[in-house]
């Protein structure tokens, strides 16, 4: 048995090594929103998150899968009015700053499985992620608002499920659009806690550029 595993950990550190001249650093502008009670009912927020990231991705022995690593930071000003009742509004405003870092597959979709497929100008993926999402929610809210919030700092586990393409510019670099939907199972995230229990969904948007190293 412990052969076995000294064989498999030999032959993913070997096909690392040789395929090491495709590892890619990534450096990302980000967007977000938080679909949750602080959206108000709306289909998409109208409060973006925006911030950077960085992220490295590594090639597994199969040239069509990549291990992926991302540290991402985002920043929001939320806001919630309660206007159910017109005589009674209430109002909570609030800032969140979040870290997340998580690791993951990416899975390219080109039909060719050999290391050409490397080289190819268009290289769409889907992308699995978990990790862990660290937070600090900072809220003021008007003397009438009953709503149950959470402030403070928070951490959390976080899975993230999404796709996209890396469109190669020169032999060294490539553009990279991500689009991703993340969850932490919890309804914490945009410091409003509704009676349903559902968690917070957050859509993530990242734009930036690929290095080959």
């Amino acid at each position: 048995m412990k052969n076995t595993f000294l064989k498999i950990l030999g032959l993913v550190c070997l096909s690392t090594y040789l395929l090491q001249a495709q590892n890619m650093v990534n450096y990302n502008l980000n967007g977000m929103v938080v679909q949750g009670e602080a959206s108000g009912g709306s289909v998409v927020s109208d409060d973006i998150a925006l911030g950077f990231g960085l992220g490295y991705d590594f090639p597994f022995a199969n040239p069509r899968f990549e291990f992926a690593v991302k540290l991402d930071y985002l920043w929001i000003n939320l806001d919630y009015i309660a206007d159910e009742n017109p005589t009674n509004i209430s109002i909570m405003r609030g800032t969140m700053n979040q870290f997340s870092a998580s690791g993951g597959l990416n899975i390219y979709l080109n039909n060719s499985h050999n290391v050409a497929n490397l080289y190819q100008p268009f290289r769409p993926y889907m992308q699995i992620l978990t990790g862990i999402i660290a937070q600090s929610n900072s809220l003021e809210t008007s003397g009438n608002f009953n709503f149950p919030s959470v402030d403070g700092f928070l951490i959390l586990p976080v899975v993230e499920l999404g796709g996209g393409a890396k469109v190669r510019i020169n032999p060294q670099w490539s553009l990279n659009f991500n689009i991703g939907f993340r969850t932490t199972f919890s309804d914490d995230i945009d410091g409003l806690i509704g009676s349903t229990a559902s968690p917070d969904i957050m859509g993530i948007l990242r734009m930036g550029v690929s290095k080959r190293l």
